[in-house]
């Protein structure tokens, strides 16, 4: 559909990019979330040698926040979060860690991972603050 705005006609359309984010008609984000989650499997997953070599342990998380999350969580202010995307992204922040230490996904030790890391449930309170 086209829309007349100052003499010029202008499509309507349900989503587009805007500085990279997803803008979508319907005010959600959820393909926006799992376009960024999965920008930041591949750069973890880029860098795997460095996060799951013999550096410190404070390095790799510094190292993890700053490559991984700043991608992950771009304009993350912005997002309409359901509890499925807040779900999904403290997921991707287990699935972080789990491949760090290298611990099998199939393994259910999320207490243990996050006392190993010395982490709290971070990722979501770094979209606010």
């Amino acid at each position: 559909m086209k829309i007349l705005i100052d003499q010029q006609l202008v499509e309507r359309v349900s989503e587009f990019r805007c500085l990279g984010s997803l803008i979508s008609e319907n005010g959600y984000c959820e393909k926006e979330i799992h376009n960024r989650i999965a920008m930041g499997k591949k750069i973890f997953m880029d860098k795997k040698r460095l996060f799951s070599g013999k550096l410190n342990l404070e390095v790799k998380k510094r190292i993890i926040k700053c490559l991984v999350w700043s991608v992950a969580l771009y304009a993350a202010e912005t997002w309409t979060l359901t509890q499925a995307d807040k779900s999904r992204l403290e997921a991707l922040e287990m699935w972080i860690w789990k491949r760090m230490e290298k611990i099998s996904c199939k393994d259910k030790k999320t207490n243990e991972i996050l006392c190993m890391v010395q982490e709290d449930r971070k990722i979501l309170n770094a979209i606010w603050c």
